[in-house]
This record gives structure tokens, sequence and C-alpha cells, in this order.
């Protein structure tokens, strides 16, 4: 995750200063999905309860990740269940709330 955080960091401040020549893989443009992510990853491993992990098994794909849950309590305790997971692209939709009078 830090690697991303660093490349938005990094792509921020090419932004006045970019050349189609110089452009490489590591500088190309972040997506709106990716940018998105960085913030709800960092809210969600901030809110994780003690029985679920996350894992991302390269941090430059934050859209793919694989959450384990291990139940402490209840039927399931002592399981261990799997989850991978991959955002789609239409995750940069944003949504606003409208009120009607």
């Amino acid at each position: 995750m830090l690697t991303l955080a660093s490349k938005l960091k990094r792509d921020d401040g090419l932004k006045g200063s970019r050349t189609a020549a110089t452009a490489s893989d590591s500088t190309r443009r972040v997506s709106v999905r990716d940018k998105l992510l960085v913030k709800e990853v960092a809210e969600l491993e901030a809110n994780l309860p003690c029985t679920c992990k996350v894992h991302f098994p390269d941090p430059n794909k934050l859209h793919c990740f694989q959450l384990t849950v291990t139940p402490d309590e209840g039927y399931y305790q002592g399981g261990k269940f799997q989850f991978e997971t991959e955002v789609p692209d239409a995750y940069n939709m944003v949504f606003t709330e409208r009120t009607f009078d």
C-alpha cells in the first residue's frame, strides 16, 4: 500500500512537468478507482476486527486482495474462511446523495 501511495504522490508532483518521451510504466496515470482505494484501504485496516486479516499479494494492485476470517466464537469457531476480492473499474462511480423537498 505504501508503494501505491508513494506512486500517487510522485504522479502529483509530475503533473506540471510530464512529457510523453519520459513517461514510463512506473509513472503512468493512476485510475480514479486506485485513488479511492488508497483511502478506503486505510480505513478498512483501521476498523478491521481482530478475527479478520486482509492481505494484498501485489501492493500496487489494491483492487485485488484476500480476506481471511477466523471466528473466535459461535458455531464456526476455529474455522478459517478465505475470500479473494477484486474491485471492478466501475468502483470509481461516485454517487451523490440528493434530498428532495
